[in-house]
């Protein structure tokens, strides 16, 4: 999830695709956090729906940005700046679990690049989820909604994320994408090199690509 921004329409094409290894190394995955990890969401709505005395469901979102749906801006960012000061945000159903079989796989620290301003309320939040006492080595960066910068200063080949904003910016920059399917981003026309329709499916393909690359 980014910071509240205007959404530009992209027309799309999709490209599925089973890896984006660079020759003679394996893949390197970088994951948003916000509506791929965390269930920001649940959190940002629940209190919208308070202040406002709205009834807003996730199945009603079609973008992050949330004005149409009688969202007010300045509603929104005390929303997000609510979430964000929250000491812990419920995970995904299965995000733990793969993310932990990713780290074992691989031994390298998770990365993580998010496009909150100020990624250690992120960090802080990861670190608090129920690891099954085996928290894996994070790392935490980001900081804007395009995530190139970090993506290229990072080496990272592909990226989980659902902030369909800047998908084909990243792919025309050599790096993957893959899209973590939720109601608000499922009618998106991008460009994708993977749709995923949750982290069970995610892992599968990870595993199948560990088996192209021998």
């Amino acid at each position: 999830m980014p910071d509240p921004l205007p959404l530009q329409k992209t027309a799309g094409y999709d490209m599925q695709s089973k890896s984006v290894m660079r020759e003679g190394k394996s893949m390197k995955i970088a994951f948003d956090i916000d509506g791929v990890v965390l269930n920001s969401i649940e959190v940002i709505l629940e209190h919208i729906n308070r202040v406002m005395g709205k009834n807003i469901v996730i199945d009603e979102l079609v973008s992050w940005e949330l004005e149409d749906l009688g969202v007010d801006f300045k509603t929104l960012w005390a929303a997000v700046d609510y979430m964000y000061h929250q000491p812990r945000v419920e995970p995904y159903h299965g995000a733990l679990e793969t993310l932990t079989k990713i780290h074992q796989e691989t031994g390298e620290p998770l990365l993580f690049i998010t496009g909150r301003r100020d990624p250690e309320t992120a960090l802080r939040q990861l670190r608090a989820l129920d690891w099954n006492g085996h928290m894996p080595e994070i790392i935490v960066t980001g900081g804007t909604r395009d995530k190139r910068t970090y993506l290229l200063d990072n080496a990272v080949d592909f990226i989980i994320e659902d902030d369909v904003r800047h998908f084909r910016d990243y792919i025309e920059a050599g790096v993957g994408v893959g899209l973590m399917v939720r109601p608000w981003n499922r009618k998106a026309s991008v460009p994708v090199t993977r749709r995923f329709e949750g982290w069970h499916d995610l892992w599968e393909w990870v595993r199948e690509v560990k088996s192209l690359d021998g």
